[in-house]
């Protein structure tokens, strides 16, 4: 295999390495979740109107917002009234209870680390369970918008938001690369070794 074949197979790696999006698993257990990220995580109870770890952002109005005994009290409106947990730092995992009772059966919602949606919403009758997720890869945005379900908005509250801070673990395409560039630096030393018989 000469240089140039060469180059071109790990340019194509890399491109389709780099294509591959972000997978997840959902949890609606709170104790699977906690094992799945092996026990060291933060936690939110709201005992304070500041969060630790990550900033509240609301967009939009319509908002019945505001932290007060130990929760979270939020409305989300369609698509013009939603929620943004910025996090502090990178992290790949995220939960918390959600419970949708407030204002009656509404939209339920849907979240979204960094643009991906999470699959399944979480649904209108929830009352309170754990919801969250750990992903392959790195985000510090969750936005939080209304469901599909019918209805104008969604009143909820959210209490213990859990996440667990990002280790140092490269990427599909780091692997691609450094691939790529051990194939190259073998292909010089055996051209130069060619060369030298």
């Amino acid at each position: 295999m000469n240089i140039k074949s060469l180059l071109v197979a790990a340019v194509s790696a890399l491109v389709l390495s780099s294509a591959a999006h972000a997978s997840f698993i959902t949890f609606t257990d709170r104790a699977a979740w906690e094992l799945a990220v092996g026990g060291s995580f933060s936690e939110e109870t709201f005992s304070t109107t500041t969060p630790t770890g990550f900033s509240i952002q609301e967009v939009g109005s319509g908002h019945s917002t505001g932290i007060s005994n130990g929760v979270y009290h939020d409305r989300t409106v369609l698509d013009t009234a939603y929620t943004n947990y910025n996090f502090n730092s990178m992290i790949n995992a995220f939960g918390a209870n959600w419970d949708l009772r407030p204002g009656g059966a509404g939209q339920g919602l849907q979240l979204y680390f960094g643009n991906q949606l999470i699959t399944p919403q979480i649904a209108n009758t929830y009352t309170g369970g754990f919801f969250g997720l750990v992903s392959t890869t790195a985000f510090n945005l969750v936005s939080v918008h209304s469901g599909t379900y019918s209805g104008f908005a969604e009143t909820h509250n959210v209490d213990n938001v859990v996440f667990s801070s990002v280790s140092a673990v490269p990427e599909p395409e780091s692997y691609a690369l450094m691939l790529a560039g051990l194939g190259l630096v073998g292909a010089i030393a055996r051209r130069r070794k060619a060369k030298q018989a």
